[in-house]
């Protein structure tokens, strides 16, 4: 909880500021000047978003929103819950307003900015009537040369006001401070210091520190600012080897990849060590080495060997992309597009098929994906393909509820030469020659004719092939993966599928759930707009709360697919960067809406087990920040010794 002197002080600061403490000012900016001044923090709100999201996504059983405002205190993103997002536009709690301290009063936004320190402000601590009902916690996010950059705020209702709630702010954006750091391109080596002499938690966090061509430092994390008695790196040029001596190791001629420790004396003191790796290296590859003093210069960029452009870094223990050293075979019109990465998950049931593919990627078995149009079956499937084996050989689909019984047959067996009128001479390969040594895809597989099942059927029986018009057998070796929307064993029963191909087809089930029944539609609708806006060259989209309100209500039964097409067609009616609920198809407004089932909003009412769950897991993170300290963990979640270890018990239990 934040101190009583704080909130003292801030509230003198907003008497002298005259406040209106019954007043809710508007302070909102005109939707030009709020797209220029995002457009201004346009690179950090792209590369904390991930881990914004990512915070919500901790917190969605709770109802709340996670906020990023600049050092002015204007709300630049958000992204909560659409009730809570609904009771906090009354308040002007939204993006574009301005929530200084000077505007309006005591608030963890604007108190944060002034105390460059976290804050919680609850209920009644904040200065305006209007904004009681809250609850909110901020934390300031700094630049790595020790600027503050932004504001990390997470609001919610004061009653579900959780003491640990900061902690997770303050983890969070430490997180975002260590990934601005690594990053920004400027820094050609980062590097991860350790002191021996570190006794408490805080100091037993890694420093992590940026540094140019010329071995001058330029950047660090908290930690790191915090070992070199620095708090503003703009101010005066530090050199590594002020900072450790014999740190010529470190700032060798050519690349490494130092996954070793290396010790160093500080320079004043020979009792005390810092340990130090590398933990990013974006120097061209044998470029002319860093400084090793202060005043020496470097070689000229004539003189060294630069690698090629969009080179990516060398980073110990990332994997480097295998994509972008494919061979041949694919660049070949079969070449799959899709990867796991690419699938975003959050939902549980989503997750254990997206785990149960990863599995099957590894196994030559058939594999059946069940799920309605939308949902992604080829996606999957390509995943799957490019995880296995075979990912350097073709990965062929066919629909087989697209075509004609007679064009069915040619496209999966293909013809020779003459064997109908329009025949190309030299004759066609069918989809299942050309996937040969790697995967076939049937889509709608439900819907294929009784003949073909037959003659599938044999395929996967003897191995082989004839086409249309030959009598010659061709070898085939194909891996087979089926999607339907349909019940195949009903199809079975009822007569319309064949009972042993449904039986050959039976290796590996794969059910992907609808877009109704899934738990992360809001995230995933954050995680699909940048992608509309790159599609459309638009500034960063956003969504009023009612528009997510009404995303969230209606049933999708197009599922994913639906929901980009709404989002697309809505993006572009909107002309601006704001889309409002007029913006939705006709289909999606309330007098025709189709609601989800109630089920399927319990993520948005408040829930115990959840707040549970949530308490415990910010417990055990705590413990581990605090290297098992407990009275550190206690003073970091605000609660005493006693307390933690109680808690602690029920965890056990």
């Amino acid at each position: 909880m934040i101190s009583k002197e704080v909130v003292a002080s801030s509230w003198e600061r907003s008497r002298k500021y005259g406040v209106k403490p019954d007043v809710n000012p508007d302070a909102i900016l005109e939707q030009a000047s709020f797209l220029h001044r995002r457009e201004k923090h346009q690179t950090l709100l792209q590369t904390i978003g991930p881990s914004v999201l990512t915070l919500f996504t901790s917190l969605r059983d709770i109802q709340s929103t996670a906020i990023v405002a600049d050092v002015d205190g204007y709300i630049l993103s958000s992204i909560g819950d659409p009730t809570f997002m609904s009771d906090a536009e009354k308040v002007h709690l939204r993006e574009g307003a301005c929530w200084s301290e000077s505007i309006r009063g005591t608030n963890a936004i604007g108190t944060a900015i002034v105390e460059h320190n976290p804050v919680t402000i609850v209920g009644e601590q904040h200065y305006c009537e209007n904004n009681q009902f809250l609850c909110c916690s901020a934390v300031p996010l700094f630049h790595p040369s020790g600027e503050m950059a932004a504001v990390l705020d997470v609001s919610g209702y004061y009653e579900a006001f959780h003491p640990s709630q900061l902690a997770l702010v303050e983890m969070a954006a430490r997180n975002m401070e260590d990934w601005m750091l690594l990053q920004n391109r400027e820094y050609h080596l980062v590097l991860s210091l350790h002191s021996t002499a570190a006794t408490t938690a805080a100091h037993r966090r890694r420093a992590l520190i940026g540094i140019d061509l010329d071995g001058r430092i330029i950047g660090a994390n908290r930690e790191g600012r915090t070992m070199l008695q620095v708090t503003n790196l703009t101010e005066r040029n530090l050199f590594l080897q002020e900072v450790l001596r014999d740190s010529h190791l470190l700032l060798s001629s050519h690349r490494q990849d130092h996954t070793e420790l290396l010790r160093f004396h500080k320079p004043l003191d020979n009792n005390e060590f810092v340990e130090a790796s590398v933990v990013l290296e974006n120097r061209p590859y044998r470029t002319a080495p860093f400084s090793s003093q202060p005043n020496q210069t470097r070689t000229s960029a004539s003189e060294s060997v630069q690698e090629a452009p969009g080179t990516p870094p060398n980073i110990p223990g990332r994997a480097t992309n295998s994509l972008s050293s494919k061979t041949s075979k694919t660049s070949e019109p079969w070449q799959t597009r899709y990867r796991f990465q690419d699938i975003f998950a959050h939902d549980p049931s989503l997750l254990t098929a997206v785990d149960l593919a990863r599995r099957a990627a590894r196994t030559d078995y058939t594999v059946l994906v069940y799920g309605e149009t939308g949902t992604g079956k080829e996606m999957v499937s390509q995943a799957v393909h490019r995880e296995s084996q075979r990912k350097t050989y073709p990965f062929v689909s066919l629909n087989c509820g697209a075509m004609s019984p007679t064009l069915i047959e040619s496209e999966l067996f293909g013809y020779e030469s003459g064997a109908f009128t329009g025949a190309k001479n030299g004759g066609s390969k069918g989809k299942i020659e050309l996937a040969h040594q790697g995967t076939l895809f049937l889509d709608e597989i439900a819907e294929m004719p009784p003949d073909m099942q037959t003659r599938m059927l044999r395929v996967l029986q003897e191995g082989y092939i004839v086409r249309i018009g030959g009598t010659k057998p061709i070898p085939v070796d194909v891996r087979i993966i089926a999607a339907t929307h349909k019940d195949l064993w009903s199809e079975v029963q009822t007569g319309h599928f064949r009972a042993d191909l449904f039986f050959r087809l039976q290796g590996i089930e794969i059910n992907l759930p609808p877009l109704r029944h899934r738990t992360d539609l809001l995230e995933l609708i954050h995680y699909l707009l940048p992608k509309v806006q790159r599609e459309l060259d638009l500034n960063a989209l956003h969504l009023t709360g009612k528009a997510q309100q009404l995303l969230l209500s209606y049933s999708w039964p197009g599922n994913v697919r639906e929901l980009e097409s709404v989002l697309r067609e809505a993006a572009f009616l909107a002309q601006s960067s704001t889309i409002e609920t007029n913006h939705f198809p006709k289909r999606l407004q309330p007098s025709n809406l189709t609601l989800r089932p109630p089920a399927d909003c319990v993520r948005h009412q408040k829930n115990s087990n959840g707040l549970r769950q949530y308490e415990h897991q910010m417990i055990l993170q705590t413990l581990e920040e605090s290297q098992g300290n407990l009275s550190e963990a206690a003073r970091r979640l605000g609660i005493s010794r006693s307390t933690l270890y109680r808690k602690l018990q029920d965890i056990e239990c």
